[in-house]
């Protein structure tokens, strides 16, 4: 690059910056002068006025002529930002009061909404529940009638049984008898036997009786009358052994036909026993399911109760209730007071913390003394809730007074 062009650079840059340093001082040399004319200004503003001479053409009360007017102007400018702060304030106070009634408002409907919710849900539990509770009493009368019949059955069951038991005993005394019976015509047997023996012997004696006398001659002619009547005794009692024989045969037949019968009676009736004992545990089971069916539906039953204090609970808390701290004295009557702790209050109740093992039970009528800021107080009430919790018993007092 040229010298000379290097040159008028280095001039247009000297240029440029002593034209920087001179707006520089320029513009401090301007603001040192607002500031002093605002320092003037304020000076005049708060320094009492003083009354100028009167000069022709101006009367000497017009003040408004003798002061300045920067103060003038200044004074605008205070009375406009006054009426400006008054604005806003007036502003403020009407968004408050909006915001305010609109709270309000609010709360109001909240509670409106609370009550109605309440109410509702009060109905809702109250028609639950006595759909459910009339539908259980049905339960509980169908249980009823299926208590006493499986009662009954139980009952029906066992003399059965018992019958059955005493129809097997007697079944089996009869075979043992039967078996008894079949042995004795053994015997009998055996003893037909023995005469059929003697008989035939008999007849051969008296054929040999006969025998002789024929040889005898005349002699035995008495001899042979006799051995005829042996001969003729001999032939009956073989004939009648002989009936004996068949009927002890056709006794013996019956008895082991009868034993058959009656064992398939006692096997038959033990069956039957064997089957009333099923039915009796079938039975016994069917009475211990109602049994337990009771007890479900006496719980059920109890849970709807607990439904319906629910509801009143819901009721009773109608009206919002207020955290509150504070000392209370709850005493029921011919009882020491017993001391507790504030926990919240409504219109119609009071909450508070007592110790776990205060003699205070849901349905006594106490006299509780709460200390308010405002001082004590004295309420009736009726304990309606006993809660125990690790830090004592919440107990909640419906007021009565």
């Amino acid at each position: 690059m040229p010298a000379p062009v290097l040159w008028i650079a280095a001039l247009l840059l000297a240029a440029a910056l002593g034209y920087v340093a001179g707006c520089r001082r320029q513009k401090q040399r301007d603001l040192r002068a607002v500031r002093a004319s605002l320092g003037d200004l304020l000076d005049s503003a708060s320094a009492p006025l003083a009354v100028q001479p009167s000069s022709p053409g101006l009367p000497t009360g017009d003040f408004a002529a003798q002061r300045p007017f920067g103060v003038l102007e200044f004074e605008d400018q205070l009375a406009a930002l006054a009426a400006l702060v008054d604005e806003g304030r007036a502003e403020l106070e009407v968004m408050r009061t909006e915001r305010e009634t609109r709270l309000r408002e609010t709360e109001q409907e909240q509670r409106r909404v609370n009550q109605r919710l309440r109410r509702r849900a009060k109905e809702a539990i109250d028609d639950t529940g006595k759909v459910v509770n009339e539908r259980l009493r049905d339960v509980v009368t169908q249980v009823g009638a299926a208590r006493e019949a499986a009662t009954a059955t139980h009952s029906r069951v066992s003399e059965t049984s018992a019958a059955a038991h005493s129809m097997v005993r007697r079944a089996r005394s009869a075979d043992e008898a039967a078996t008894a019976l079949n042995e004795s015509l053994r015997q009998v047997a055996g003893i037909a036997s023995v005469i059929s023996e003697i008989a035939s012997q008999t007849r051969m004696l008296a054929l040999n009786a006969t025998i002789e006398a024929a040889r005898a001659g005349a002699a035995g002619e008495g001899f042979a009358v006799v051995a005829d009547e042996v001969k003729s005794l001999a032939d009956t009692t073989a004939s009648s052994t002989e009936q004996i024989t068949a009927t002890i045969a056709t006794l013996e037949a019956d008895i082991t036909q009868m034993g058959g019968t009656l064992g398939a009676i006692v096997q038959e009736v033990a069956d039957i026993e064997s089957a009333m004992g099923t039915l009796s545990g079938i039975a016994d089971d069917q009475h211990e399911i109602v049994e337990r069916l009771n007890a479900t539906v006496d719980a059920t039953m109890a849970s709807i109760q607990d439904l319906s204090e629910v509801a009143d609970r819901l009721e009773r808390r109608r009206h919002d209730r207020v955290a509150a701290t504070g000392p209370v004295v709850v005493r029921v009557p011919g009882r020491p007071g017993q001391p507790g702790t504030l926990i919240d209050l409504s219109e119609e109740g009071v909450g508070c913390l007592l110790a776990a093992d205060a003699p205070v039970a849901v349905g006594d009528r106490v006299e509780a003394t709460l200390h308010l800021p405002a001082g004590p107080r004295t309420v009736n009430a009726q304990v309606v809730r006993r809660l125990v919790r690790p830090d004592g018993a919440e107990v909640g007092l419906e007021l009565t007074s």
